[in-house]
């Protein structure tokens, strides 16, 4: 083999390492959040809703609210647990209707998932 030929493999070979190790793939990005089970029941006492709702995934810590979804004429958040990943929620509804609310997780990189939870039943009246 020619003196020359060898040190023209070592040097490719070299190059092909810098350019191998020079370039890094990029990070795996987090899956967004995703509610893992949800349910709204009427309460107890007369118009009252109650809400839960948990997660996973998502960038920590997230946040979940509750807003008022078809023939609700209140709902706010009463529990968010980043911890936990569980939030609960609770309102008032329009008597002899259906119901449902809206639970929304916002993770710390600003992704949001949204799900809408039906109630099942009539509002209690």
């Amino acid at each position: 083999m020619r003196p020359w030929a060898t040190k023209r493999s070592s040097a490719i070979a070299a190059i092909g390492i810098l350019c191998i190790t020079a370039f890094s793939t990029p990070a795996a990005a987090a899956s967004a959040p995703t509610v893992t089970f949800a349910y709204c029941s009427a309460g107890t006492s007369v118009f009252y809703v109650f809400c839960e709702a948990w997660w996973e995934g998502g960038t920590d810590p997230a946040t979940a609210v509750w807003s008022a979804g078809p023939n609700m004429m209140t709902m706010s958040t009463r529990i968010s647990d980043p911890v936990a990943r569980y939030t609960q929620g609770g309102g008032s509804c329009i008597p002899g209707s259906l119901f449902g609310a809206k639970v929304t997780i916002t993770d710390a990189a600003g992704v949001v998932t949204e799900r809408w939870v039906g109630g099942g039943r009539a509002c209690r009246g």
